[in-house]
């Protein structure tokens, strides 16, 4: 039996958006499932529903706009993890959520997970468009070499019809579920289609089938159909129960059973591997499992571990002189100055923190908690994995060269994946694919990053794909801001990293020209980090 994610992880990040269906995959998911609606000047987007409203707040029918007018709308707006009233995706008014489109997303996901699609019938119903809409939609299938993976339903059946005689090898499955249960297996028998989608709790009561369920069982077995049940938790949020998954995997007939959090359910469909937690508690470094280590060589910044990793940096008392008057002095500081950039050892420049010694074997979930004093422009944090190990363990502050690592460095040493609290613009994921420290790449930030001074993070691998998320973040005080379940900040693919990845912990400051005048720069901020409670868990994505 499969696990299909509604929409991706839709509890974690916008529905039918990249980061919400290549997290649910890195969280696990078989199967990923999303619906398709044509514009008005023909292109397909992913949107459950038919008109704009629900998720983005603004009313119209899509098939009534086009993609450029849909690409004004912010399709995050709506978007509330549980249980955090007034969370917005993003905060800058600047920042909106495009529509994923189908080419989009076929592009985007990984070639070894089945999909689940929904030709929604809003676009072919009463449109005139059905022929336009349903070619398009196998066109993007044939392309990207998906059809064989896919199973296609609607609640229109001429939908399925018109797929099937265009591409006789096509998985359908019927579906309606405005329909009792005798007229849904009256609509699988007519249709001819390999499977139904119908709601598990018309299937299966109390660990029980149902008399509905054991007719449906009966008959996907007379007619030996390639696909069977595909079911839905009808109840909000759609999350399935470890007594439900453990009766529904005994039946065959049912292909795949649907979740709104792959990460609610992850602890019961799946294998997990070796497992490491640690709170940092005390003042001796497990140098068995742990190195401390610096960004920079300068004196302003001290790691040491003190119940957790904390990264003190303080206030950098230097001057800056100004360019003299005589020109052969000035352009002998110019050159001093170009060479600290070179050398990437600016004495302003601090930071470093704590590394896994062993490195993570294969498909992970990594977490940690950290403190942060201040927040601001010039100042970071991160938890990232890279192929680079930490290096020889420094125990006191660098006193020359030799004492720095870039491994320790947020944003050094790539390739790498983090999560990061981007300065005091929101969190977000960064990667590096190359070598070159000055190609890192971020994703936008997402959540409110000015108030909190402390969250926790969580970074998934899964092959190489990637998955960030931050959630419970602290103001000053240590009072709750939220949100208060996971939220997805981005994904990523990185084919450059390695079977084998070493995890870091870090923070820095910097200097930083000032945005409204390139010849002004930001305050150099004293800082102070404080890493806890990391745990690593290795996965495997067999079922249980």
């Amino acid at each position: 039996m499969r696990i299909a994610a509604h929409r991706g992880t839709r509890l974690h990040a916008p529905e039918n958006s990249r980061a919400a269906l290549v997290s649910a995959y890195t969280a696990g998911a078989d199967v990923l499932e999303f619906d398709v609606q044509l514009t008005k000047d023909g292109a397909l987007v992913l949107s459950h529903d038919g008109t704009t409203d629900r998720v983005t707040g603004h009313a119209g029918k899509i098939i009534d706009q086009s993609l450029e007018d849909l690409k004004k709308l912010d399709w995050s707006e709506t978007f509330e993890p549980r249980n955090s009233p007034g969370f917005h995706y993003f905060t800058d008014p600047k920042r909106m959520l495009a529509p994923l489109t189908f080419p989009a997303v076929l592009e985007a996901l990984p070639d070894d997970v089945e999909l689940l699609l929904e030709l929604k019938h809003d676009s072919s119903e009463t449109t005139g468009q059905r022929d336009k809409f349903v070619r398009t939609a196998l066109e993007g299938l044939r392309l990207h070499g998906a059809v064989e993976r896919t199973v296609v339903y609607s609640k229109d059946p001429e939908n399925l019809k018109l797929a099937r005689g265009l591409e006789p090898a096509l998985l359908v499955a019927a579906f309606d579920f405005t329909k009792s249960p005798a007229e849904q297996l009256e609509l699988l028998r007519s249709t001819k289609a390999d499977g139904l989608v119908t709601d598990l709790e018309s299937v299966l009561i109390n660990g029980q089938l149902t008399n509905f369920g054991t007719q449906l069982k009966a008959f996907c077995g007379e007619k030996n159909l390639k696909v069977g049940a595909i079911l839905y938790p009808s109840r909000t949020p759609g999350i399935f129960t470890k007594t439900e998954y453990e009766a529904l995997r005994q039946h065959e007939f049912v292909w795949s059973v649907s979740t709104d959090s792959m990460i609610d359910v992850l602890g019961f469909v799946r294998q997990a591997g070796p497992k490491i937690e640690t709170s940092f508690s005390g003042e001796k470094v497990d140098r068995e499992n742990f190195a401390l280590g610096y960004a920079k060589a300068n004196e302003f910044v001290n790691v040491f571990q003190k119940d957790g990793i904390h990264v003190d940096i303080t206030k950098y008392d230097r001057d800056f002189p100004p360019l003299p008057d005589n020109p052969l002095e000035r352009k002998v500081q110019e050159l001093e100055t170009k060479l600290l950039y070179t050398a990437k050892d600016w004495p302003y420049y601090s930071g470093g923190g704590v590394g896994y010694v062993p490195g993570i074997r294969g498909d992970f979930s990594a977490e940690v908690e950290y403190a942060v004093k201040v927040v601001g422009q010039a100042t970071t944090l991160e938890m990232a994995v890279l192929n680079v190990d930490p290096g020889a363990h420094m125990g006191h502050p660098p006193k020359s060269f030799r004492d720095k690592d870039s491994f320790y460095d947020p944003h050094g040493a790539p390739p790498y994946v983090g999560v990061e609290h981007d300065e005091d613009d929101g969190y977000r994921i960064n990667w590096n694919l190359g070598s070159e420290y000055d190609s890192n790449q971020y994703g936008r930030p997402v959540g409110d990053g000015r108030t909190p001074r402390g969250a926790r993070l969580r970074l998934d691998r899964r092959g190489p794909y990637f998955a960030a998320y931050y959630r419970e973040a602290v103001d000053g005080a240590g009072a709750a801001l939220g949100p208060h379940d996971w939220v997805c900040v981005g994904v990523v693919r990185n084919d450059s990293l390695n079977p084998v990845l070493y995890l870091r912990c870090v923070g820095k400051r910097w200097r930083q020209e000032s945005e409204t005048n390139p010849d002004e720069f930001m305050p150099i901020l004293a800082n102070h980090f404080v890493f806890k409670k990391l745990t690593i868990t290795r996965k495997s994505f067999r079922n249980r």
